[in-house]
């Protein structure tokens, strides 16, 4: 019996990071760190990633060294190796650059025919990279540099530990050597404690000792025990709220029954956005005058500490009061000419030339969606009045409130639900980790068009201007514009042209755009790409990487497809029928990367000199309509099933005896007319499969 190896332990202290931070980050360290362990030729058997607002832990169980790693290097092709039974000094000079013996060769079908290879061993990086260079790939929206090298960290590093077993990890991180210590709760044990090994339970018992709950979910289990009689299950505050503290604590109070009079969801956001307060409903939902904080550990004069929160909640809200009767004295839509006085991002005109551009866009994604008129029509309504909100008292006064304003003044004034609805809804998600089930439940079809256009609108906007679209560092959002719009239509799955979305906002722009629509679309459309990686949360390397890179290659314009190809497909990955669908595209893949010339689109039976081009060649006539159906059906599952069953045996026979790359150009060209062919049979329109690997 194998004796289990020991676990990793790794602590990055800091200064308190911000709540939102926390979703990206953490996504992040779980995809980028087996790759950076890899490197270092570790494994482990599984990855678990911890935070409070002063630390991220990472823990892996099982740690231990991968087996003996190789790459394959390859070399001269089998015909250049040898003459007259000697190997030519082609093939010596191969096995001296690589330092191998002539027993150590073998030889591997290429796109020329077979070639030369032997497995060198993989160079592993020290273990002490992995922790210098993590963090450094750790995603945050803003970073800082607060000494002298220079080093970014979304906050400032003050110390960090790292321990296989018990021994214990020398690396350096900005200008923090490691050690063999961790801190306790800032106000509750505000000194350093000594770790002894990598066991996981006996740190996370050291940090409750010392007024800090490790465990994110033990924090949120604890908010939601403060909130039984409260009614009160916004699961966004919950989580924001558990990453701003390391020992919950709670704390109620109340506030005057008159400003209950002001709409619920001002009140609340009140509440919620800035003092970070749970708002209390009775048992049928209504609000009541009281509200439940939680602070970072237990408090003396408990009282006081209430009535302060009280008295800034209290004039908040005075302020909403007056500033809400105040906007009222005129209607939501007569404030839109205001917005002509707006600048929406330097030379891209005013906030009425956006509201314009919006309501051609949400016109034209409700027609490119083949949704009904009466569905446009409020759609557009809602474009024309979502940005009236941001000229009104209160907004300019408590910007957190946009959308949710511009909602109520919009029910009040009797605008359609539908309207009123998407006018707040189009700022959804308002956080790139909510689930997209549950943005479906929030957002309504017209708030999502209103959505799509007004994000789409900032991107090509910012394109055109050469804002950077990439970096830890997104000022203008769109990082969170793009990962928006990938999740509104996985929500929403919207049959839209990508590319021609991006057209259509650029004509919108007209003569307030110099850069050519090709060279926006060149960059904005690999954005997207990294986008769906994360809202899939697949990790590279994964097959469901691969089988998501595969899908990208057949066709990444519709996005919405893109998602419903990846769900049939990822439920298949360990089926037998299509491990050989992706081995048959595997073969026919390689056969046709070396081809330069181009490959005719008809294959000539008249040209076929072995019976086994015939069989093929009749199997592909009587399975394509069948595959191809399946595929309008949008049955890709089966379809890559039964392309896999169906050409498996016969494709490998066809390879085996048939060479394809003949002497004859015109025999050669009619065999990879008909190699493509079945490539392309499904490769074309549901996923190349040929990038799943080890199959």
């Amino acid at each position: 019996m194998r004796t289990k190896a020991p676990s990793l332990l790794f602590e990055i202290g800091v200064e308190e990071v911000p709540s939102p931070y926390f979703a990206q980050a953490e996504a992040s360290i779980s995809a980028k760190a087996p790759m950076l362990l890899a490197e270092c030729g570790y494994q482990f058997d599984e990855l678990e990633v911890f935070s409070t607002p002063r630390r991220f832990v990472i823990h892996a169980r099982n740690f231990r060294s991968l087996a003996f790693q190789a790459d394959e290097k390859s070399g001269p092709l089998k015909e250049q190796c040898y003459v007259d039974g000697q190997p030519t000094p082609a093939l010596l000079g191969f096995l001296k650059g690589v330092k191998k013996k002539e027993s150590d060769i073998y030889f591997k079908e290429g796109p020329r025919g077979p070639r030369v290879c032997v497995k060198v061993k993989k160079e592993r990086k020290p273990l002490r990279y992995f922790f210098e260079t993590l963090p450094a790939q750790i995603e945050f929206p803003k970073l800082m540099r607060w000494e002298s090298s220079r080093y970014a960290f979304t906050r400032p590093i003050r110390w960090t530990f790292a321990f296989v077993g018990s021994k214990m990890q020398k690396y350096k991180m900005a200008d923090v050597q490691s050690s063999n210590f961790t801190w306790g709760h800032r106000f509750l044990s505000p000194k350093r404690m000594k770790v002894l090994n990598s066991d996981l339970e006996a740190f996370e018992q050291l940090l409750f000792k010392h007024g800090v709950i490790l465990k994110l979910e033990a924090r949120i289990n604890k908010i939601k025990s403060f909130l039984k009689g409260f009614h009160n299950d916004n699961e966004e505050l919950i989580q924001t709220v558990a990453h701003l503290v390391e020992n919950p604590f709670p704390v109620s109070g109340t506030f005057e029954k008159g400003y209950l009079k002001l709409p619920a969801a001002i009140l609340t956001t009140c509440m919620s956005k800035n003092q970070k307060i749970f708002a209390c409903y009775d048992s049928s939902g209504r609000l009541e005058n009281r509200f439940l904080a939680v602070l970072n550990g237990p408090r003396k004069k408990v009282r006081e500490i209430a009535q302060n929160y009280g008295s800034v909640l209290r004039s908040r809200l005075e302020d909403a009061q007056f500033f809400f009767h105040e906007d009222q004295k005129t209607k939501l839509a007569s404030k839109v000419e205001k917005l002509k006085e707006m600048i929406f991002l330097g030379s891209l005109g005013s906030y009425w030339d956006k509201t314009k551009r919006l309501e051609a866009m949400v016109s034209f994604l409700g027609r490119e969606s083949h949704l009904s008129p009466d569905t446009i029509r409020d759609a557009t309504r809602a474009a024309y009045l979502a940005k009236a909100d941001l000229v009104t008292h209160l907004v300019y006064e408590f910007p957190e409130l946009q959308g949710t304003t511009g909602y109520e003044y919009a029910r009040i004034e009797g605008e359609k639900m539908q309207v009123a609805r998407a006018v707040v809804g189009h700022y959804f998600p308002t956080n790139l980790s909510q689930n997209f089930h549950e943005l479906k439940k929030r957002l309504n079809v017209e708030g999502a068009l209103v959505g799509l256009a007004d994000r789409m609108d900032l991107l090509v906007g910012a394109s055109s201007l050469g804002i950077e679209l990439s970096g830890s560092q997104d000022p203008y959002g769109l990082r969170r514009a793009a990962g928006g719009m990938v999740k509104i239509l996985r929500a929403h799955p919207l049959r839209i042209s990508l590319s021609g979305l991006i057209r259509a906002s650029c004509q919108e722009y007209g003569t307030l755009i110099s850069k050519r629509v090709q060279e926006i679309e060149k960059q904005l459309i690999p954005f997207f790409k990294e986008r769906i990686v994360f809202e899939l949360q697949v990790k590279p390397g994964s097959k469901e990487f691969e089988v998501l890179q595969g899908i990208f290659a057949s066709g990444f314009d519709d996005i919405s497809n893109v998602y419903e190809r990846f769900d049939h497909l990822s439920k298949e990955l360990s089926e037998r029928s299509f491990l050989r669908a992706c081995k048959v595209m595997e073969r026919t893949g390689n056969i046709l990367k070396g081809v330069k010339e181009k490959i005719n689109e008809r294959v000539e039976p008249s040209l076929f000199e072995d019976s086994l081009e015939r069989t093929l060649f009749d199997l592909l006539n009587k399975e394509e309509s069948i595959i191809k159906g399946l595929i309008k059906e949008r049955r890709y599952g089966t379809a890559v099933k039964r392309y896999g069953d169906v050409f498996y045996q016969p494709i490998h026979d066809f390879f085996d005896r048939v060479l394809v790359n003949a002497e004859d150009p015109k025999m050669r060209n009619n065999r990879q007319a008909l190699v493509k062919k079945i490539n392309s049979l499904c490769s074309a329109e549901v996923a190349d499969l040929s990038y799943v690997t080890n199959v």
